[in-house]
């Protein structure tokens, strides 16, 4: 009895043993095949916070769509086209847009018209100087420099919600 109880035991550890390995190998499968967008361990800016941007005047700008993209970002390329109806309709509401890149200024512009985004301003500078912690990120901010709103990550499943937020924040202080 007591040889059976111990191969049990250790059948069920071996069977354990298998499933913390399939569980582990399809994390790392995962991860290679689907990565998460571009990360930084900054800290994450939040809505009510002042976004400090050099050379942009938020009083002339009055309300302004702010995007962090960055060559190389599938999540930002594959969000291009929605990016695109957000800043005509931003346009056609008088709100500034404009791209804040981590890349060269050269590469940076290349790969916005490469995009087709038809962009206001472009500023150069480093995702955790505007506490920034991945790509794309897109943000709505007053004449202030508050932010107002802000989106992490990839566009296509939020497309309505900000749509919706946009369209609220667009007509607020009018």
């Amino acid at each position: 009895m007591e040889n059976k109880t111990r191969a049990n035991l250790e059948l069920g550890a071996q069977i354990a043993i298998a499933i913390a390995i399939v569980v582990v190998a399809g994390v790392l499968v995962k991860r290679q095949v689907f990565p998460s967008p571009s990360r930084t361990n900054a800290p994450q800016i939040n809505a009510g916070e002042k976004l400090n941007v050099p050379n942009v005047d938020w009083e002339r700008n009055e309300k302004s769509l702010v995007f962090f993209l960055q060559k190389g970002c599938r999540y930002c390329t594959s969000s291009a086209p929605f990016y695109r109806q957000l800043i005509a309709d931003a346009s056609n509401k008088n709100v500034k847009s404009l791209a804040i890149l981590p890349n060269s200024a050269t590469e940076a512009r290349q790969y916005l018209q490469s995009l087709e985004l038809p962009i206001d301003d472009l500023q150069i500078g480093s995702l955790a100087s505007y506490k920034v912690n991945g790509t794309p990120a897109v943000m709505f901010v007053d004449r202030h420099g508050i932010v107002r709103s802000v989106w992490f990550g990839a566009a296509p499943e939020r497309e309505k919600e900000m749509r919706d937020k946009l369209d609220q924040l667009y007509e607020a202080d009018n």
